[in-house]
């Protein structure tokens, strides 16, 4: 049931033009870096990976179609181990 949840917040994501949403980008970052544990500081910080992760999505697939190789994956590493 959460699985579909959050596909579904997904897939309306994904009907969102990607400059537009780049436009919200400076705004929820700068509500995160407030770090206030209110439920709007929550939400910004979801939405501004939200809108990152729109933009890593076009990002590889971009990549993938200038090297069509099939069973290549990009390069990914981990930025921060917790």
């Amino acid at each position: 049931m959460i699985a579909k949840a959050i596909e579904s917040l997904a897939d309306r994501v994904l009907t969102y033009d990607e400059a537009d949403l780049t436009k919200l980008l400076n705004h929820f970052k700068d509500r995160m870096e407030q770090l206030e544990p209110t439920d709007e500081w929550e939400r910004a910080v979801i939405a501004y990976f939200m809108i990152n992760g729109v933009r890593v999505k076009n990002a590889l697939k971009h990549g993938k179609m200038c090297h069509p190789e099939r069973g290549v994956r990009p390069a990914l590493r981990l930025v921060k181990n917790s």
